[in-house]
């Protein structure tokens, strides 16, 4: 049976057409593949840190408000009316050392001025009475307290609670000296913790022999519960937490590889490494999250090298 031209038009046209088609898939995979190895061959650049070996602390961060070693109402034994106060606030005083003076109100009879004394060395924080007032031996007439050494309360987690041992080191900050820290140490931990917060009341005292740090003061404590020396370290920023695990990134060979560590120590600004690095390995520091296993990158900059500009500052 012939067939009519118009029907072998239609099927050369049809044909062409799906050949066309297939061209074109073809060419769309190849031209993904190209942009898929151009994309693979781009290096994202990033900044890295030398694992190192080093001392480090286990740390706990703590924050509280400065108290008085001591704090003393002065009272006067005698009822009678307040003729002066022979210190201000803010003065040191020492123990016995007069600080006001009441003359009893006794009709018909005269006595001498009588001395009020403080019980202790101090520094006086209020006087609570102006000369003219009556004062009895039921109200203070003044507060003193004793700052050579001052205290801070404070808490610490239940997960925290085993590390704590007295006499364990804190150093002491406030905003008041942003150049140093005062040392102090742990005297105090409580035998219970609060069931519903699961905290543990401790309390810490600071040497204050220049009466720098004062009552209400607000600090920050590190608490030093552990030393570990000459360890494996790496800066904090260098480790991310994925899928609930402890990565880092180190670099080979201009490739970054995934690897997961276990953590041991930490403070404010490093983590000690258990297992996982070793000294010396290249970490990446900066731009992890854009990272996956056998990314190409090129280091621009490694924190453990100064910088030019560092060099040749140093060198002045």
């Amino acid at each position: 049976m012939k067939l009519k031209r118009s029907t072998i038009g239609f099927f050369i046209v049809v044909g062409l057409t799906i050949v066309g088609i297939v061209a074109v898939v073809i060419s769309g995979k190849k031209k993904k593949v190209v942009e898929k190895k151009k994309i693979e061959q781009i290096a994202v650049p990033v900044v890295v840190d030398v694992v190192r070996l080093g001392d480090i602390e286990d740390v706990i961060e703590l924050y509280g408000y400065i108290e008085p070693e001591a704090e003393v109402n002065v009272i006067s034994k005698v009822t009678g009316k307040l003729i002066k106060n022979v210190v201000e606030e803010g003065d040191e005083v020492r123990k016995n050392q007069v600080i006001a003076y009441v003359n009893q109100d006794i009709p018909g009879v005269r006595f001498k001025h009588y001395p009020v004394e403080s019980p202790i060395n101090g520094v006086v924080a209020k006087l609570l009475f102006d000369p003219g007032a009556m004062v009895s031996p039921q109200f203070p007439i003044a507060t003193v307290i004793s700052i050579d050494k001052v205290r801070v309360k404070t808490s610490v987690i239940e997960k925290d609670y085993a590390k704590l041992k007295l006499g364990e080191v804190a150093r002491v900050y406030n905003d008041a000296y942003p150049d140093k820290w005062f040392n102090g140490r742990l005297i105090k931990i409580s035998p219970v913790l609060d069931q519903l917060a699961h905290t543990a009341e401790i309390e810490i005292e600071i040497d204050n022999p220049e009466h720098l740090l004062r009552p209400g003061m607000f600090v920050r404590i590190e608490l030093v519960v552990g030393r570990h020396q000459n360890v494996p370290v790496v800066s904090k920023n260098c480790v991310l937490k994925r899928l609930g695990k402890d990565i880092v990134f180190v670099v080979e060979n201009n490739i970054a590889h995934k690897k997961e560590v276990k953590l041991g120590y930490y403070d404010l600004y490093k983590y000690e490494i258990l297992e996982g690095l070793k000294p010396a390995d290249l970490v990446v520091a900066e731009q992890q999250a854009i990272l996956q296993d056998g990314t190409k990158v090129s280091i621009i900059k490694n924190l453990a090298k100064p910088t030019r500009i560092e060099k040749e500052e140093g060198e002045k």
